[in-house]
């Protein structure tokens, strides 16, 4: 039986099939090691079912590791390496060939070319925290050649990461709302909290709900909020500016916009019974 006290959306595990470290601990009809793949498209959606209309509970960053436990019609169903995601993508988003990362994307997105020129068709478009694997950071024409032949504009990706997760994520102001959205194609509110920190060098879950377990330390009631604190609602979360403005992906506006905290609590009123701000937290660096 499934171990109801596990987070199933970070547990590789399905009534026919599960890791192979969950034995003893899942009962499945098999169990198996999987195979780690990299992501070679540009942005890939991770759904609950093999399914394109199925729900998508994440997205997949080019140059990600993704460990694949079965794959069957075209679908393959593992977990993300990045934040232990589990779900099914496109089997051709994926492949076995992996190539060791070097540096990662800080522009909001880019462009990969067959050659070190802006006028050469793109071979594909790439997203803010993807990975790449560069073979020689002497840049030709302003690129940087990649380990699969193709270039990338040297000054959209860094081998360093920012320092301040509010600057990263004011990148992403006026950005389309999207459920399960990880990119300026379309974000929602928990895959803004886990980019910019991620952009920082910090590790975070996917959702808001696991975000407020495991990060920060919760604020007392008199104290003021300050830049960079993060704000949980019943299934919202979103970085504090200063003591009053609120940065967030919200389905209100349909995009990444800043809105005084007080509006934003008057609204979650009206779509729960439970208390509108779940608390602010801070995050000690």
């Amino acid at each position: 039986m499934f171990n109801m006290e596990r987070d199933l959306r970070i547990t590789p595990a399905r009534g026919d099939l599960a890791a192979s470290s969950l034995k003893g601990q899942i009962e499945a009809k098999k169990y198996c090691d999987g195979t780690t793949y990299q992501l070679v498209h540009g942005l890939t959606n991770l759904h609950v079912e093999p399914n394109d209309n199925a729900l998508t509970s994440n997205q997949l960053l080019y140059g990600e590791e993704f460990v694949v436990y079965d794959i069957k019609d075209g679908w393959a169903w593992g977990q993300a390496s990045r934040d232990g995601y589990v779900g099914y993508c496109r089997a051709d988003a994926l492949s076995s060939d992996l190539l060791p990362t070097t540096h990662h994307v800080t522009n909001l997105s880019s462009y990969i070319f067959p050659e070190p020129s802006a006028k050469s068709a793109p071979v594909g478009q790439i997203f803010m925290m993807s990975q790449v694997s560069v073979i020689n950071e002497v840049p030709t024409k302003g690129f940087v050649q990649l380990a699969d032949g193709n270039w990338i504009f040297a000054p959209h990706i860094s081998n360093i990461f920012g320092t301040d997760s509010v600057s990263e994520a004011l990148k992403f102001l006026y950005v389309p709302y999207i459920w399960g959205g990880n990119s300026s194609a379309g974000i929602d509110c928990s895959g803004l909290v886990q980019l910019a920190f991620a952009a920082t060098g910090i590790d975070v879950p996917r959702d808001s709900d696991q975000q407020a377990k495991e990060i920060g330390t919760i604020l007392a009631d008199d104290a003021i909020p300050q830049k960079g604190d993060i704000a949980f609602f019943p299934g919202h979360v979103g970085f504090m500016l200063d003591d009053m403005h609120l940065l967030h992906a919200n389905m209100h506006h349909m995009r990444v916009s800043i809105d005084p905290l007080k509006e934003v609590i008057d609204v979650v009123s009206f779509q729960t019974d439970e208390p509108p701000l779940t608390f602010i937290k801070r995050i000690e660096i």
